[in-house]
């Protein structure tokens, strides 16, 4: 009866907290008839030709270059929507080889014209995309209309772009620029640059500044994923989240960037990232060097356990990329944790992370490092190794934000206690970790009901669990650690709290701190984006890739 009345509270939850969350994936694709008659496709094209080579003429004061690229840009964006009506309606009646009359397309610098359809199934003019969950909306003036390219799951090996959100796709950041050739009547190419790896475009061996909006294509790619809807589906029945669970990148993988993994908290999603990644990416230099990798996972689940998933992840997306280990970007990789993210960070860096189980007399025998690699000869062994025996992953940066290192006191509320007792753990993941879970002092197997409560993210929580215990003195790895800890804008550190994380458990005495004016959501303010900026910027000195 119990049981029954908790799946309907759940239920009613769950309904409340994702009511109202869906949003438009994508604008539609609308044409002005009429416009079109008025002022036709080949005049547009007529009109952009010549505004193309009059920007190439040396000279030009800057309100004759703003007057032209004005215009340039108006007639490129009008012929772009209705390409992208034109390209929707032959795919709606079955014609997927559609090719734009008249123009060849060229993807992101290859040079190779392909179909539209071989690439995206949608390609969305960014003025057309509004932001509703990103705070600042950061575009850059310049030549071409700037575009939002969606990427079906089942095209995505065709961008270069292996992992992603799982059967829902990725974007691509694109400005398209109309190029026109000198021989009058020859065909106009459509270049679709991938505009986070191209700040300029040459005309006449003279650069000029490329258009950018660089938040449009983060809002489409999380409302895309739905994984912010995910949230609270990933506390309370991680089972469902198993399609979107683990690393993916919005980007096309690029090898001569430095990944920077970042790993949400607790009832929450790799969206979170959205108002950080987007004031990151406004920076020329970040863009230039890094490469944002998002770790999703459902919250509802013990942390350390989750961490042995983060390091397969990590491990197989490298296998797949780099198989020989010859990239030293993975090397110098930047992993960052919000919360309890910071957890799962924290203890992947653990150079002897079995001490974990110190206290525990039929595990004491084999606490040694001679079992990362032998096969530990009791009972739950092979469950044991992989949460507990294991390398720690090679970073070579590592940034924590409102981390509880040494627990969060609001674990043990009654209202939060009172919440996990909705969570319904996965059968497959009981059993995975029953033997892990019996090294609690006061778990009873013959009691499923304290297994499963004590199994919970929130439980491993609480400064008294034994997972938050033993973190404590474990060595972590030597390299560059900072800690961005929250104090409500109230200055009153030492004392300070985030609301969630008090101080003396966020403070990591290894490496250096900021402290910014904000609540646990330390990663939405625009001082965490700053200080990070800074941050990777040193980081990127002491690489001497400056």
């Amino acid at each position: 009866m119990m049981r029954s009345v908790q799946k309907m509270w759940s239920g009613v939850l769950l309904a409340v907290l994702l009511a109202g969350c869906a949003a438009p994936l994508v604008p539609p694709a609308r044409v002005d008839r009429a416009e079109r008659v008025q002022e036709p496709d080949a005049e547009l094209l007529r009109e952009m030709r010549a505004d193309w080579f009059a920007l190439q003429e040396p000279g030009l004061d800057n309100a004759e270059y703003s007057r032209l690229v004005n215009r340039y840009n108006r007639a490129l964006l009008l012929l772009l929507r209705r390409y992208r009506a034109d390209m929707l309606q032959a795919f709606a009646r079955g014609d997927m080889d559609y090719m734009i009359p008249g123009v060849a397309l060229e993807h992101a610098g290859t040079g190779i014209p392909v179909p539209l359809r071989d690439v995206y199934e949608d390609m969305v003019p960014a003025w057309d995309i509004r932001t509703h969950s990103l705070q600042e909306h950061f575009t850059v003036p310049g030549i071409g209309v700037p575009m939002v390219g969606i990427v079906p799951a089942e095209k995505v090996d065709k961008t270069g772009q292996e992992f992603h959100i799982r059967t829902r796709g990725t974007v691509s950041t694109l400005t398209a620029v109309m190029e026109f050739p000198r021989r009058e009547g020859g065909k106009p190419v459509l270049r679709l640059l991938a505009r986070n790896d191209h700040d300029t475009i040459l005309l006449r061996g003279q650069k000029h500044q490329l258009a950018a909006d660089f938040s449009a294509a983060i809002e489409i790619y999380w409302n895309l994923t739905r994984v912010k809807e995910d949230r609270m589906l990933g506390l309370l029945r991680p089972q469902q989240l198993r399609d979107v669970s683990g690393l993916s990148c919005i980007e096309a993988y690029d090898a001569d960037k430095i990944p920077v993994i970042l790993t949400h908290g607790l009832m929450s999603s790799a969206g979170t990232f959205d108002n950080l990644v987007n004031r990151l990416l406004c920076d020329p230099l970040i863009r230039r060097n890094f490469q944002f990798w998002y770790y999703n996972y459902p919250t509802g689940v013990t942390w350390t356990l989750t961490a042995a998933h983060y390091r397969q992840a990590l491990e197989d997306v490298r296998r797949h990329l780099d198989p020989e280990k010859k990239n030293r970007n993975w090397d110098n990789m930047v992993v960052v944790g919000h919360s309890m993210g910071g957890l799962i960070t924290h203890y992947s860096q653990c150079t002897e992370p079995w001490l974990l189980l110190k206290g525990h007399p039929h595990v004491a025998p084999y606490m040694n490092a001679r079992y990362v690699d032998e096969k530990l000869p009791i009972s739950g062994g092979e469950e044991l190794q992989k949460a507990f025996f294991f390398r720690p992953v090679k970073a070579g940066m590592v940034v924590y934000m409102a981390t509880p290192h040494r627990g969060a006191p609001m674990a043990r509320y009654r209202i939060v206690t009172a919440l996990m007792k909705l969570v319904e753990l996965p059968q497959n993941l009981v059993n995975e970790v029953v033997n892990i879970a019996t090294l609690q002092q006061d778990m009873v197997l013959l009691n499923p009901g304290k297994l499963a409560e004590a199994l919970t993210s929130v439980n491993q929580l609480a400064p008294d669990s034994y997972s938050i215990q033993g973190l404590q003195g474990l060595a972590v790895r030597d390299v560059p650690m900072h800690s961005i800890i929250g104090d409500r804008g109230k200055g009153n550190t030492p004392r300070s709290s985030d609301g969630v994380v008090p101080y003396w458990s966020s403070h990591f005495p290894a490496g250096s701190e900021t402290i910014v004016p904000a609540d646990h959501s330390v990663q939405d303010v625009p001082e965490t984006a700053a200080d990070l900026t800074r941050v990777l910027a040193e980081y990127l000195k002491r690489l001497g890739r400056l």
